[in-house]
């Protein structure tokens, strides 16, 4: 059995059942036996009532008369794969614009910086707008109570980033309203 130092979460209620989708995290189909000594199981008669629940998420197919394959649904893996593929976008954004504040201002992004550029990937991510505009409160306030800062630090952040040419603000730096990523770092 293999050791696991991995927190139970309400969705898995036992250790095995965590083990089992672990082992099922590698994409390829597994045999019950596989299943039951990865996971510590007694018996390989019991994955199966083990993982009946879960049938919206793992994929069960019959080989012979007492032999079962198990294997995540192409669904899962696809949404997995999409929610990685995201993540790994934010990241090359991020590493871009850490390369453009080592290039213009000599330092790396402050975490501060990080998360206001974070809030705006994310926004341009799901609505494909570059800039974001304050309707109700302003761009500043609102960074602020999404990303939990100070709104001190939002704007020290703001006009960092401005400065180092990775955020534009419209009308000026002074009161600005809206506020976009610049092309430099979504090309």
């Amino acid at each position: 059995m293999k050791e696991n130092s991995v927190v139970l979460t309400p969705l898995f209620r036992s250790e095995k059942t965590l083990s089992v989708f672990e082992l099922l995290a590698d994409l390829r189909p597994h045999t019950a036996a596989e299943i039951a000594e990865y996971a510590g199981i007694d018996d390989s008669r019991e994955v199966y009532p083990r993982l009946k629940r879960w049938t919206s998420l793992v994929d069960i197919k019959k080989a012979g008369v007492r032999k079962n394959i198990y294997k995540l649904k192409d669904r899962v893996i696809e949404a997995v794969k999409k929610g990685l593929k995201i993540s790994t976008k934010i990241e090359k954004v991020l590493k871009k614009a850490e390369k453009v504040m080592r290039k213009t201002m000599g330092r790396e992004l402050t975490e501060d910086e990080r998360c206001v550029l974070e809030f705006l990937i994310n926004y341009y991510k799901e609505t494909g707008k570059k800039w974001y505009e304050g309707k109700v409160e302003p761009v500043v306030q609102t960074i602020a109570k999404v990303k939990n800062l100070d709104s001190h630090d939002v704007i020290n952040a703001i006009l960092s980033l401005y400065q180092a040419g990775l955020v534009a603000l419209w009308p000026d730096s002074e009161r600005p309203r809206k506020l976009a990523i610049t092309k430099t770092l979504l090309a």
